[in-house]
């Protein structure tokens, strides 16, 4: 656990951070002599656990206790008291605390105090997971199981039938990877914000989806705040100059509507691909959408066909822009256009292997058709696409060799500064490419996504210092790139399937 101790009294403070660090595996994230500057240590760092005196000069533990609670901050806090405060202790109790210590301390009794509050935190843990798991199950899971799952959530975590709920749903796969990354935070944020609303944030890997669900009280306006809330975080706070996530909304009135608005929801992302939004997806702009009947346009694929034929990469890139430029302005159906796309291609590569055999194959070895039929976004399929005219066109393998300088150069730079907060736009800046190129790049020639490629590199390292160190996990944590221990800790679960400290212990 990270754990904040606020104490006037120099011995007392410095000796329990003393032995808390020295005879346990928690974490003193910080120390503050009075309730003001201890206030303002919670608020910045977020500790699992406060451990405050009662009686203090200026601000006391019970007003720090009370100002957390009326900020709605989730908390678990011990509070330190004499016999004689005994009674104004137990007030605290009203403000969430979990316990209180009676001075003098005893060593025994504050380990057992961080055990317990240690259990209560593995079991909160616990249920997030649950509850994350039987919401994938209700949201994508089987049919016949919709009923048990939405049983099992009420009882998880207290939902009703009836209440006033908000699922916004959002296609992520477009977006830089540091998003989906960045989404987990975001959604406990809000729960922060909004402690009186019940927030859930699952991530769909096979769609590249993430759901967020609101639920609160019929008739409450809290949900209106969340609404306003999700949209500026989800949306306008992403880069203009990159490619964004797609998110739609909707809103009903009981937990057994959570799967079919789910469905729903998952069919309108479909319109990203025609509507081309700015990060929002207007169910109404989808709903008033009127396709036009497609008809192919034999002449421009005539024209692909030609320019493979005589070798000409000039002209099958401009024949390509003329078919991209056919189905933007179509107004057609998304499964059409990308159907269309398919068809491009598969009239380019057999054109591709009747003339040149390796050339095919290396068409076939990128996985380019699978991008296209795969594309959510326009850009998405308009990127596809083009992916494999350069490599029909080989222009691929003449740039091979810059790729491979590119992403030598930007594993040196992360070989030398991963220890630092860096970011896939903080490496392009450094080659001077766009995040975009350095995304792609990175795809082809690595294999894995750039984030994928960093996670992977940092819990390398921290698994050798694990090893060969006597370095406490926070302390290896921050070495490897990672300020915050207890997210470090869950990344290198969910990577290697053990915790540090266990994988610490295996021989």
């Amino acid at each position: 656990m990270r754990i904040i101790i606020v104490e006037d009294e120099i011995k007392t403070r410095e000796g329990l951070a003393k032995l808390i660090e020295s005879q346990t595996a928690h974490v003193v994230q910080g120390k503050a002599a009075n309730g003001k500057d201890g206030l303002e240590m919670v608020l910045r760092f977020k500790p699992d656990l406060v451990i405050t005196d009662i009686r203090m000069p200026g601000m006391d533990g019970l007003e720090m206790v009370r100002s957390l609670f009326e900020q709605k901050v989730r908390f678990h806090a011990v509070i330190l008291s004499g016999y004689s405060e005994f009674e104004y202790a137990r007030k605290a109790i009203h403000y969430g605390v979990d316990d209180y210590l009676l001075k003098p301390l005893d060593v025994d009794d504050i380990k057992k105090m961080l055990d317990k509050v240690e259990k209560k935190l593995q079991k909160e843990q616990t249920a997030n997971a649950a509850v994350s798991l039987y919401l994938k199950n209700l949201i994508a899971g089987e049919e016949q199981e919709a009923d048990e799952n939405c049983r099992i959530l009420k009882e998880l975590c207290g939902l009703s039938d009836v209440g006033d709920y908000e699922l916004f749903a959002g296609y992520i796969g477009s977006a830089q990877p540091s998003y989906r990354e960045n989404m987990e935070q975001f959604a406990r944020g809000l729960q922060e914000r909004y402690p009186q609303l019940k927030i859930y944030y699952i991530y769909l890997e096979n769609r590249q989806e993430g759901y967020l669900l609101g639920c609160g009280e019929p008739g409450g306006e809290r949900l209106r705040d969340l609404e306003t809330a999700a949209y500026y975080g989800l949306i306008l706070k992403q880069h203009s100059n990159e490619e964004r996530a797609v998110w739609t909304k909707k809103r009903f009135t009981s937990l057994g509507q959570v799967r079919e608005a789910a469905k729903e929801l998952h069919s309108l992302l479909a319109y990203a691909l025609v509507l081309k939004p700015q990060g929002w997806l207007d169910a109404a702009a989808a709903d008033q959408y009127c396709p036009k009947p497609y008809a192919a346009p034999v002449h421009i694929y005539n024209r692909m066909r030609s320019a493979v034929c005589q070798d000409d990469a000039k002209g099958l890139a401009q024949s390509t822009d003329a078919l991209l430029a056919y189905l933007s302005n179509g107004h057609f159906e998304s499964e059409e256009i990308r159907k269309a796309c398919v068809k491009a291609y598969y009239l380019i590569a057999d054109t591709v292997q009747e003339l040149d055999s390796g050339r095919y194959e290396h068409m076939k070895s990128r996985n380019l058709l699978r991008n296209i039929e795969a594309a959510v976004t326009w850009r998405e399929l308009e990127g596809a696409l083009k992916d494999a005219v350069q490599a029909a066109a080989g222009t691929q393998e003449k740039r091979e060799d810059i790729s491979n300088y590119v992403i030598k150069r930007a594993i040196n730079y992360i070989r030398e500064h991963y220890q630092e907060g860096l970011s896939q736009e903080q490496v392009a800046t450094v080659l001077d490419i766009t995040p975009e190129y350095l995304s792609i790049l990175f795809s082809r020639e690595v294999g894995i996504n750039f984030s994928v490629f960093l996670k992977r590199f940092r819990i390398s390292h921290a698994k050798r210092l694990l090893k060969g160190t006597d370095l406490k996990v926070y302390e290896i944590a921050g070495a490897v790139g990672y300020s915050d221990p207890k997210y470090f800790q869950r990344v290198f679960k969910e990577e290697i399937g053990v915790s540090p400290g266990e994988y610490r212990q295996m021989k």
